[in-house]
């Protein structure tokens, strides 16, 4: 058994699994009880919704309601996450965003209730604001490629899980099969908020500006955010971060609601076979993170990120011309995707908590993500517009997303030459 456990922690990915300490640990510990429910839901949802009498532009309205409710809520969410601590905030949001919602879902009867569900699950941003300082704000900076790596695999689990997905979706419909799904989420989701708030404690940076704002209201800790933006709009390294998240988040966006549209409208997949391709991605990633992120580094962070972005305009644009007789090219298409975000996840996290100033992060970080929202928001219903002309249209949007971060990375390597990463 040491064998084996000294053979693991030659591995800079498992040894930081095994070493992790305080929040962080609880934190990536617990992270599966939100991540397998949601990946397991998530490659069937614009179908659920489909089959409830949703056409593609409504669910394209749905997305882009969901991202303005992401938007407003990243706004606030450094203020509200100063207020009331990371810890509660990350206790009170996660119920109302995702727990509630799981509830909605699991009911719903039509357009109505999938908006309503939208704009509550969209202050999950909020809670991203707060559990993310939780996870990172105590570790030390050379730790944050491999903490995010291991969150985001901590959500790939559900690849074990998705063969289950498919032969329930056989059983029992495609509807009854979500709603239990659902159920599922609800009291795996209450479950993981219970666990967080017994083991986890506030950060030394959020204590310290929850006693600077004690007896004083949210908008007073609000007050001073147009300065701080102003801060990060002049810096144009981050601006650059920013811009090429906002494109990835685009075309992760027209991947999760419109590319099972494609492929099972045009390209002739069967529903069954969408939770087997969700479960072949999360593998291949899961295989990806432990292989490579151990090698990923916010200072040497321009080859990797060509390359991911390049895959994943390849992919995009053969997704575009792809016809039914070749949909076997989906397969390596997901393998592709999957090598993409494994590299390019970690690696936005690490530069963008890196280029935050300590004292603002809360702030900046909302402020961040309220920008990439704010940008993104709209291409819901434009997606949703163009799969109303052709189903494959939202995968050509996403290529020349993809070239644009390309474009941005180019300038994001020399503007960075001058960034001190300490010891990053």
């Amino acid at each position: 058994m040491s064998k084996f456990k000294a053979l693991l922690g030659r591995n800079k990915l498992m040894h930081a699994l095994m070493t992790l300490e305080g929040n962080a640990r609880v934190c990536i510990y617990t992270e599966p009880m939100w991540g397998i429910p949601v990946n397991l839901y998530m490659p069937l949802m614009s179908m659920y919704m489909g089959a409830l009498g949703l056409d593609p532009l409504q669910i394209g309205v749905v997305a882009t309601v969901n991202l303005l409710s992401q938007m407003f809520s990243s706004f606030f969410s450094g203020a509200i996450t100063d207020k009331f601590g990371r810890r509660w905030t990350t206790a009170v949001v996660d119920f109302f965003c995702w727990a509630v919602p799981f509830l909605i879902w699991m009911n719903a009867q039509g357009f109505a209730w999938f908006i309503a569900a939208a704009v509550l699950n969209g202050t999950w941003r909020i809670t991203e604001n707060s559990w993310g300082l939780l996870l990172v704000e105590d570790a030390p900076p050379r730790m944050l490629v491999s903490i995010y790596s291991l969150s985001t695999i901590a959500g790939l689990l559900s690849g074990f899980f998705s063969p289950l997905t498919s032969l329930l979706v056989g059983r029992f419909s495609l509807v009854n099969t979500m709603r239990g799904l659902f159920l599922f989420a609800f009291v795996f989701m209450v479950t993981k908020i219970i666990l967080l708030q017994i083991f986890t404690r506030e950060t030394a940076a959020g204590e310290k500006r929850k006693i600077q704002l004690k007896g004083r209201s949210v908008f007073h800790a609000a007050r001073g955010g147009f300065t701080v933006l102003r801060v990060m709009l002049r810096r144009k390294p981050l601006m650059l971060v920013l811009g090429i998240i906002s494109c990835v988040m685009v075309i992760r966006s027209a991947t999760d609601n419109f590319w099972p549209l494609l492929l099972t409208q045009k390209l002739g997949v069967s529903q069954e076979a969408l939770p087997l391709l969700s479960g072949l991605r999360s593998l291949s990633m899961l295989g990806f993170f432990f292989v490579l992120s151990h090698r990923l580094n916010a200072r040497r962070f321009y080859k990797p990120m060509l390359v991911g972005l390049v895959l994943l305009s390849g992919l995009h644009l053969m997704l575009f011309v792809l016809p039914a007789s070749a949909s076997w090219a989906v397969f390596p298409g997901v393998i592709a995707e999957a090598l993409a975000l494994s590299i390019t996840i970690p690696l936005f996290s690490s530069l963008q908590m890196l280029l935050l100033d300590h004292e603002e992060r809360a702030r900046m970080f909302g402020f961040s993500l309220s920008f990439c929202l704010l940008v993104t928001a709209p291409f819901g219903a434009l997606n949703g517009l163009l799969t109303t002309w052709a189903l494959n249209l939202p995968m050509l949007l996403s290529f020349l997303l993809s070239l644009l971060a390309l474009y941005f990375l180019s300038h994001l390597r020399h503007e960075m030459d001058s960034i001190d990463f300490d010891d990053a």
